[in-house]
């Protein structure tokens, strides 16, 4: 009967300790998967920017010839103009027609700076008044009954002053 007893309490024992070898091997493995899609993403990354540098490239290329083809007469510029914009995909359509807007706009409305209405009056804080009077010889009292507080307060801002400066 005892040598019944210890083995069903070993072969407990034993299953769970396989199933704690499972999870700890489990969580090994996830740093290993984990790193896997990290690569992933990042290779994902650099090749998204890759194909954001190229399409930036090839509009800086197409402006660069349309500024290079753009004559200096507004007359030539007017019959060229047709075939330079037909170039130009429905994007750079649309940017171009919010940019003149844009222009037209601001050529319309002149900034003007906001009217001062009233003027910005300076209020010292209560610390700054206390020690203004203070600098000035009034008594502790006198500066607790100008600024309709206590004495202890000011005595406190006072000191607190003076070791801090």
């Amino acid at each position: 009967m005892m040598i019944e007893l210890l083995l069903l309490i070993s072969f407990f024992i034993h299953i769970t300790t396989f199933i704690y070898l499972k999870t700890l091997s489990s969580r090994v493995m996830r740093p290993e998967e984990f790193l896997q899609r990290q690569e992933e993403q990042k290779k994902e990354m650099e090749d998204l920017l890759s194909i954001y540098v190229l399409e930036i490239r090839e509009e800086n290329e197409r402006l660069m010839e349309a500024l290079q083809n753009k004559p200096n007469n507004r007359d030539n510029q007017s019959t060229t103009a047709s075939p330079q914009r037909s170039s130009l995909s429905n994007q750079g359509k649309e940017q171009m027609a919010h940019d003149t807007k844009r222009a037209f706009y601001y050529k319309q409305n002149d900034y003007e700076p906001p009217m001062i209405e009233e003027e910005e009056s300076f209020k010292p804080s209560f610390s700054a008044q206390v020690l203004a009077l203070y600098s000035k010889g009034e008594s502790v009292e006198s500066i607790a009954r100008k600024l309709d507080c206590g004495k202890t307060e000011v005595e406190l801002m006072v000191k607190f002053h003076q070791k801090n400066g």
